[in-house]
């Protein structure tokens, strides 16, 4: 980010230039999202194709960007499906990018000819806002009764990642699972952990054609067809959108340095499976090699040295010369979130999905039954940012499997088995899980549209038994 903003310095009249974020919480944080009503979440610099600057209405820069030379899928028998020709111009949800083979092409046009810019942009917010405030789903009301707490939302899950630990878990979805389970199986305790890898995956695919529906039925019909690029890994980084939601991500991380007293140093779990190199190597560094703060960060090279920066050399930002302003989740404007009147009474943990199975990124949805809850209610969303082919990319073929680990209060659990569930004995064994792939439309062969949302099946995700402790 601090590289890209010093290339925008160098073009003429922009040596002042700063690259901003997009606060993606502001106005959200110690809000009741009931009653919340879709509003302008985005900026409005960022999704109006014209902006009005110094009395002149000029095009906009930030609403989208027009590709200088074709992208190429080189994939094997599939006709060039997911390629993008010069001129191409970006798009976000609810519209298409396809416009590889010819038929693709007809298709999307007359997709993208039903939205105007004025109804893409408010259906664009409106999906945004649930995504972000919206938790888990159709919870059945009783009097009195005190709902499960909110672990789905991209709001939530922004504001307890500040609350993890370790620089680890707080970095990746991989080391954040793979601790939960652990604990769960070991030691039979239920921890909810959060990386800041899931909310930020979950704006791109927000933003990337996934819909999300509303708590109070806002957003109620999906729109198929829906291909922005920030859902996909190819071409994300194409969209002007994609600086300022990683300058956010990058805010995010700085407040949790500062909160964490880790402004100087990180700490790397040297026994995490991802502090080691991949099968296969990654760049000038051999397959098992201990990664440490100290280890080269090619191709990055330090300005008029021959030496690659280190990951100790980035942490502090401001001695990189930059910093942030205010901004919604300063520990002033959100406390970290301590959760001990909700502890975890049972893991549940989705598996066996795997990258090279669904043609670009997907989102994992878990649903629930039980006695006192006959009709499901989602309890896991996991967004998942994929590739449209992963069998070229050596960092996807090392993380094909992806899984979703959820966490059950006592107020799910009751919500599922009813309230006296342990006075009338029944157990966390009668709730029935299925889980939805929620992915992208594909054509069958016959033509014939194979609807998002319909990869069903039912797992058997219970992961140890914590409800009697």
């Amino acid at each position: 980010m601090l590289r890209f903003e010093r290339a925008l310095r160098t073009a003429p009249g922009c040596e002042d230039v700063t690259l901003p974020f997009w606060d993606e919480c502001a106005g959200l944080v110690g809000r009741p999202s009931i009653g919340l009503r879709p509003h302008h979440l985005i900026p409005r610099v960022l999704t109006t194709r014209t902006y009005e600057l110094d009395g002149q209405t000029i095009p906009n820069p930030l609403f989208s960007f027009k590709l200088k030379q074709k992208i190429e899928d080189l994939t094997v028998g599939k006709a060039q499906q997911y390629s993008k020709p010069e001129g191409y111009e970006t798009v976000r949800y609810p519209l298409s990018g396809m416009v590889g083979p010819q038929e693709d092409q007809e298709n999307t046009k007359v997709h993208n000819a039903r939205f105007s810019d004025a109804e893409s942009e408010r259906l664009l917010n409106v999906n945004i806002t649930n995504w972000l405030i919206t938790g888990p789903r159709h919870i059945p009301t009783r009097p009195g009764a005190k709902p499960p707490s909110d672990k789905t939302s991209v709001l939530a899950r922004y504001l307890k990642c500040l609350d993890t630990d370790t620089y680890t878990i707080f970095s990746n979805t991989t080391s954040q699972t793979k601790l939960m389970e652990k604990l769960s199986r070991e030691r039979n305790e239920g921890h909810w952990l959060m990386s800041l890898e899931s909310p930020h995956n979950g704006i791109h695919l927000a933003i990337g054609g996934f819909f999300q529906q509303g708590e109070d039925g806002i957003n109620a019909d999906e729109i198929d067809d829906a291909n922005g690029d920030m859902g996909d890994n190819e071409t994300a980084g194409f969209d002007p959108i994609f600086f300022l939601h990683h300058g956010f991500i990058d805010y995010v991380f700085w407040q949790w340095q500062l909160r964490h007293g880790a402004t100087e140093t990180l700490t790397i779990d040297e026994g995490d499976p991802g502090a080691k190199v991949p099968e296969g190597g990654i760049l000038d560094l051999p397959e098992g090699e201990q990664l440490t703060m100290d280890t080269p960060l090619p191709p990055f090279i330090k300005p008029g040295e021959k030496n690659y920066y280190t990951s100790k050399d980035m942490v502090n930002i401001e001695s990189l010369g930059y910093t942030y302003g205010s901004g919604s989740l300063d520990k002033h404007h959100a406390p970290i979130l301590h959760t001990p009147h909700v502890p975890v009474k049972q893991m549940v943990k989705i598996s066996s999905i795997f990258r090279n199975k669904h043609k670009g990124s997907f989102v994992i949805r878990t649903y629930a039954t039980g006695p006192g809850c006959p009709e499901p209610i989602e309890i896991g969303r996991e967004p998942i940012l994929n590739r449209w082919n992963v069998s070229q990319c050596a960092n996807c073929q090392n993380h094909l499997e992806a899984v979703s680990m959820i966490p059950l209060d006592a107020e799910m659990l009751a919500v599922l088995l009813g309230d006296d569930w342990e006075k009338e004995n029944r157990t966390v064994d009668e709730i029935k899980y299925q889980v939805e792939i929620h992915a992208r439309s594909e054509k069958k062969p016959n033509n014939e549209i194979r609807k998002r949302g319909k990869f069903l099946f039912s797992p058997t995700p219970v992961v140890g038994r914590l409800v009697p402790g």
